[in-house]
């Protein structure tokens, strides 16, 4: 006796399909791939342009640290600006300045002892406490104490603190600092 195979189901897919049916299903797989390959060229395109974006980029930067240069060769020919002012700057007025413009009052006002910070620049710091003021006050204050057009004023140190969790009222104690070059005057003295 002969055995029928059970798994032999009759005809598969491809002989299923008609002559023109199986054309059609070779260019369909064709297609696919087509595209397939052109969409991964036109992502690497896209990958290498962003690459050599950044190549150009990186090149006007090294253009730009060349020191041959027109542009260089003037900036060396200039005379040096000192930013740093030799004439004191008088933190008291600068304070009160400031008061009037923030609606505010400073106490216990205090200028420390300048420290030489290099060969003729010194550092010099005010400390000072601001109390019962807003945060709006505090900053108009910092904004009128720091925006000096001829010299540098920080506000090297900030300590606020809030007498209660239900007002908006703060305490702070604030230290400003400049820098200041030694006149010819100073130095003779010194």
């Amino acid at each position: 006796m002969a055995k029928v195979d059970a798994k032999h189901k009759g005809p598969d897919f491809w002989e299923r399909l008609q002559p023109r049916e199986r054309l059609l299903v070779m260019a369909l797989v064709g297609v696919f791939f087509l595209m397939s390959i052109a969409v991964m060229m036109f992502l690497r395109w896209k990958k290498l342009g962003t690459i050599d974006d950044e190549i150009v980029d990186l090149r006007a930067g090294l253009d730009l640290t060349r020191t041959m240069g027109p542009s260089f060769k003037d900036r060396l020919d200039k005379p040096k600006d000192n930013k740093i002012p030799t004439e004191k700057l008088l933190f008291a007025t600068l304070v009160e300045e400031a008061q009037t413009v923030a609606e505010v009052t400073a106490s216990n006002q205090e200028e420390k002892p300048a420290i030489e910070v290099a060969a003729g620049i010194q550092k010099r710091t005010y400390e000072f406490d601001l109390r019962n003021v807003t945060l709006d006050q505090l900053t108009k204050f910092l904004a009128t104490v720091e925006g000096q057009e001829d010299r540098v004023v920080l506000t090297e140190s900030l300590t606020i603190r809030s007498p209660s969790s239900n007002e908006d009222r703060l305490n702070v104690n604030v230290t400003l600092a400049t820098w200041e070059r030694r006149g010819s005057g100073e130095e003779e003295e010194g």
